[in-house]
């Protein structure tokens, strides 16, 4: 099915500005910007694109995403006499919806109404990739730390077996009981180990079984 003029037009330039909800999408992806930056300046042109000179409209958007409370962008709309609720498409594991408000009562008529659902059609796709590119970084970032992690205890139970004559197996319980022992997660434990072979502190400690 075919997008019609008005939804592409929107897809490619909100409110005239030259701006794009896939340059959006794109900017969000730069450093030190993500989902919430994305968020934050879609409400902002959600209210350029709905405004009217007569009529000035102010946008929130609210987003649950998997294992987080809901989360709000933009305004709360406080003191308004219209809200207007767009929900927006996305998937099994993130909702969202845009809620634009007004001063005046009775402020969005069904045209109104309409060019916010068209509005809300494009904003569902650009929406969900943002979520989709941060929940990919998220798990780049979290398998990098793990990485990490395992690279630093491997270092630190290859000392072990150097210092204590042992095998792999015997090493690792060592750092787990002293993990135990000293109330530490083993990676911090490992950490001190590498740290201490490495001259970059000062912890000396002999580990024993």
């Amino acid at each position: 099915m075919r997008d019609s003029p008005a939804l592409s037009s929107t897809w490619h330039n909100i409110a005239g500005s030259g701006s794009t909800l896939l340059d959006l999408v794109l900017d969000s992806t730069e450093a030190g910007s993500n989902v919430d930056y994305f968020l934050a300046r879609l409400a902002r042109l959600a209210a350029a694109e709905l405004s009217r000179p007569e009529r000035e409209v102010t946008c929130g958007i609210t987003v649950t995403r998997r294992k987080q409370p809901p989360a709000e962008w933009g305004s709360t709309g406080e003191g308004s006499a219209s809200t207007l609720q767009v929900p927006l498409v996305l998937d099994g594991e993130n909702s969202a919806v845009v809620s634009l408000y007004s001063a005046r009562s009775a402020a969005f008529s069904p045209d109104d109404v309409e060019q916010a659902r068209r509005f809300g059609a494009d904003a569902s796709r650009a929406l969900l990739l943002a979520l989709r590119i941060s929940q990919l970084r998220e798990s780049r970032d979290d398998i990098a730390a793990a990485m990490q992690s395992r690279t630093i205890i491997d270092l630190a139970i290859g000392a072990i077996m150097a210092q204590n004559r042992c095998g792999r197996e015997a090493a690792f319980k060592i750092l787990r009981n002293t993990s135990n022992n000293r109330n530490m997660k083993i990676r911090d434990v490992a950490a001190a180990v590498v740290a201490s072979i490495a001259g970059d502190t000062d912890i000396t400690a002999r580990f024993e079984d």
